[in-house]
């Protein structure tokens, strides 16, 4: 590939992820949802019995898209970005993590809904990583890695405490990670329309 080839597909790529950042906001809608999940979850693993919760913890995963796109409207942010393909990206490897992930779930759900919970925090993060990739920002992989080793530490080191602090940690993190968008963002769009008029 010629360096001209390069530089125009590193110029593409960088058209496309401002686009993503100015029309999806980094898709704050989805965390957001992901926040509103793990609260409920929560709320499910204190309120009913285990044998109840682990099928509650699964239904509530489906509701995650309708209340991302609510909270998406709320931000004016577009949860989808059809036409833009780091877009389409970002949405197929996360539907992709969680239909691949719905079977472990299910089965740990009849084995050890313990370990389904923390299955669910660690698998419903991994696309986190393409994202960090797609937007170019290294929040959402920083999200994920601090997301893993918490919930690890909090299953094994607090067993007492999976049912209720691990889920309060996930959704913690969540609350911590939307507005970390809104100022990552605004300062990462700043940069990179400079940059694109000095061009």
């Amino acid at each position: 590939m010629t360096s001209e080839a390069m530089m125009l597909s590193d110029a593409d790529l960088h058209s496309l992820r401002l686009d993503l950042a100015e029309r999806s906001m980094w898709n704050i809608g989805y965390f957001v949802a992901g926040c509103v999940l793990w609260l409920a979850i929560f709320a499910a693993g204190q309120m009913l019995p285990l044998d109840d919760a682990r099928f509650v913890w699964i239904a509530a995963t489906f509701f995650t898209l309708p209340v991302a796109v609510a909270a998406s409207k709320a931000f004016k942010a577009d949860p989808f970005c059809r036409d833009n393909p780091l877009g389409n990206l970002v949405g197929y490897t996360h539907m992709s993590v969680i239909s691949l992930s719905l079977p472990v779930v299910i089965m740990l759900s009849l084995i050890d809904p313990e370990a389904q919970l923390l299955a669910m925090a660690i698998l419903y993060c991994i696309d986190f990583y393409v994202m960090s990739w797609a937007f170019g920002s290294g929040l959402f992989g920083v999200h994920a890695a601090v997301r893993t080793a918490l919930v690890t530490a909090i299953w094994f080191a607090a067993p007492q405490l999976r049912l209720s602090v691990l889920p309060l940690a996930v959704a913690g993190l969540y609350l911590l990670t939307v507005p970390a968008i809104l100022v990552l963002r605004r300062s990462w769009l700043a940069g990179h329309r400079a940059n694109r008029s000095e061009c």
